[in-house]
C-alpha cells in the first residue's frame, strides 16, 4: 500500500476524539477543486506492509483510525486496505474506523462486501462535487457525501 503520509495526533479527521490519519496515495476520480492533488499519483509517498501498519496502530494511544487520501479503494490500494480493515476489526476491536472514499456505496459493494462495510464505523462516500460545496457539513466536503455507520446510513 503507498501512504502519502501518517499523522498520529489528527484532531481534525474524526468526530469521536483524536485520531491516526493514512493519507493514502493514489486517486482516479480527480474531483475539481481538490484540497488534496498531491495524493492522486500512486508514484508519490511511501510502500508500507499491513504488519507495518499494523504496529503503527497498535502504538497509537488513540481509539480512531481515519483512512483519506487520495482514496484508500485507489485499485492499488483497494485489497490491502480492505484486509487492513478486517484485521483491525479482530485485533483491535474498541477502535473506530472512518474511511473517506470517491466511490459511492454502491460502487464500493462492487470490490468489497457487506461485511467489509459494517467493520467501517464512519464511511464517509461520494466524489467531491465542487458546485455542492458546503463547509459547514460534518465529516464531508459537499452535499452529495453520504455518512454510513457500520453500513447503515446516518444524518449529521
Amino acid at each position: 500500500m503507498k501512504i502519502a503520509e501518517i499523522h498520529r495526533n489528527d484532531c481534525i479527521n474524526s468526530i469521536t476524539g483524536f485520531t491516526l490519519t493514512l493519507w493514502f496515495q493514489g486517486c482516479d476520480h480527480r474531483c475539481e477543486d481538490c484540497w488534496n492533488t498531491s495524493t492522486w499519483n500512486y508514484e508519490g509517498g511511501e510502500d508500507y506492509s499491513e504488519e507495518s501498519i499494523l504496529e503503527i496502530i497498535r502504538e497509537s494511544r488513540h481509539k480512531n483510525i481515519s483512512f483519506l487520501g487520495g482514496d484508500p479503494f485507489y485499485h492499488k490500494n483497494r485489497e490491502g486496505v480492505i484486509n487492513l480493515i478486517k484485521k483491525i476489526n479482530k485485533k483491535f476491536p474498541n477502535k473506530k474506523i472512518y474511511v473517506w472514499t470517491g466511490y459511492t456505496l454502491e460502487e464500493v459493494l462492487e470490490f468489497t462486501t457487506i461485511d467489509v462495510v459494517s467493520m467501517i464505523d464512519y464511511l464517509i462516500e461520494g466524489r467531491f462535487e465542487k458546485d455542492l460545496k458546503n463547509l459547514n457539513l460534518k465529516l464531508r466536503g459537499s452535499s452529495n457525501q453520504r455518512i454510513y455507520n457500520r453500513g447503515k446510513e446516518i444524518i449529521i
